[in-house]
């Protein structure tokens, strides 16, 4: 899941800034793993304007909610600490008032006009088919906001909105058509499949020491820690509360001495002697470090990190048998690659038939996964042969001849859209790399 949205980071910083709408349903969100230094509410300056506490609560809460609907019930407070929500929640917000500012030298402006045509189109503030000033309110204070802010925050997104409507383009018929055409070329390819099935791989005891040798840094041990700790156990079935008030008392007295560790253990990185969380703690602790009670299957421990232990290559006997795996796994990709080339000065393979990006035949020997991966390598190539790695296959396949597609109006509309978007996220990054060389960006964040 982390992949998926490290993967998708840049789509939703860039093309969402309006988030006044947005945020309202969505409920207030809590966070706070920051501190601020300027005052109790400015955490930034952007050219000549001042960025609010209240402005990134909002735009956190904005970006929990477009992650929340995408993921469901998977996503939740530890995953948006994980993927760092409140850096890009702070990136977005200073964006936002990049624009602003450029907005204001172009002389742009919001007027309540304007406000209340946008106000009348938000769902959430209609009662029996329309805007009620009541239901209004009462939305507001659940999302602990208040008209004067909310409408304030509403000009800024209209402004942005009149900035980026300054960039848009239409697309001519021709440029339509012409286009479609391209996107929906098809190319006619002959394909052939090798993978390492009947692939044998020889190799003795001195081989696979050498491979070893070569690759020792592969083969090291985990990070590992010396800990001293005392167990603090739940007699009598008592209340969390009350068993943190006895390891506090107890954390205390081992800090000044007046009591000693009773037990010492060696862990590594992937021990469940603490739960990960736990472990993130001790790695980012100084050796000597005595932590604060640490909470775990209804007792706490007190763990003093008396040394780290550093990785170091394991002996070749101890890793005998992931020597020999990842070394045939070695020995058959070069093989198989040293096959490829030779098929590919030669080629011979199976006539698919013409291929576009909406029509794509069943490729036995492909799942669906393998499939897509080859036709955006089909696509995207720029030789009549070409090869391209799957796992543990690889593809050596032939273009031999395209087309363009005929032209069908019925596409237009995702023709339109893909290529709207595409100039639309172009124009923001240009628009956002000019605008933050012109306007001084000043930081009051810190991490606590």
């Amino acid at each position: 899941m982390i992949t998926w949205m490290q993967k998708h980071k840049k789509w939703l910083i860039v093309t969402i800034w309006i988030s006044t709408i947005a945020f309202v349903g969505a409920g207030f969100v809590g966070w706070g793993s920051y501190n601020y230094g300027k005052s109790n509410s400015t955490i930034a300056i952007v050219g000549n304007k001042e960025i609010s506490l209240k402005d990134l609560e909002n735009e956190y809460t904005t970006l929990y909610t477009q992650y929340q609907k995408m993921l469901g019930e998977n996503f939740n407070q530890e995953l948006a600490k994980q993927f760092n929500l409140e850096d890009l929640a702070l990136q977005r917000v200073i964006q936002k008032y990049l624009i602003l500012n450029y907005a204001d030298e172009l002389g742009l402006m919001a007027t309540d006009r304007n406000v209340a045509q946008e106000l009348i189109k938000i769902d959430a503030f209609f009662k029996e088919g329309k805007f009620d000033k009541n239901t209004y309110l009462n939305v507001l204070k659940q999302n602990r906001q208040n008209p004067v802010n909310f409408e304030s925050q509403l000009k800024q997104d209209i402004l942005v909105k009149k900035l980026q409507n300054l960039f848009t383009t239409s697309l001519l018929d021709n440029e339509i058509k012409n286009i479609s055409n391209l996107i929906f070329s098809e190319n006619e390819v002959s394909l052939n499949i090798l993978n390492d099935s009947n692939i044998k791989v020889k190799y003795t005891e001195q081989i696979l020491k050498e491979y070893w040798n070569k690759n020792r840094e592969n083969y090291k041990s985990l990070s590992g820690f010396e800990i001293a700790y005392n167990k603090i156990e739940n007699v009598g079935n008592k209340t969390k509360k009350e068993m943190r008030k006895i390891a506090l008392r107890s954390y205390l007295d081992l800090k000044k001495e007046k009591e000693e560790f009773k037990n010492t253990k060696t862990i590594n990185t992937a021990s469940t002697f603490l739960d990960s969380k736990d472990i993130e703690t001790v790695i980012s602790s100084q050796e000597g470090t005595i932590l604060k009670p640490l909470y775990k299957d209804n007792n706490y421990y007190i763990i003093k990190l008396n040394k780290k232990v550093l990785p170091k290559v394991l002996e070749y006997n101890k890793v005998k048998t992931q020597v020999k795996s990842d070394f045939i796994i070695n020995e058959k990709a070069k093989l198989l690659d040293e096959k490829a080339k030779l098929i590919m000065t030669n080629f011979s393979g199976k006539n698919l038939g013409y291929i576009s990006r909406s029509n794509i035949p069943l490729i036995n020997g492909l799942d669906d996964i393998e499939k897509e991966e080859f036709i955006k390598h089909l696509f995207s190539a720029t030789n009549k042969v070409n090869k391209m790695n799957i796992g543990s296959k690889v593809l050596v396949y032939k273009i031999t001849n395209s087309r363009l597609s005929e032209y069908d109006n019925v596409k237009d509309s995702s023709i339109i859209v893909a290529i709207e978007n595409l100039k639309s996220t172009s124009l923001s990054s240009s628009l956002l790399t000019k605008l933050t060389a012109k306007y001084e960006v000043k930081s009051f964040m810190g991490k606590k």
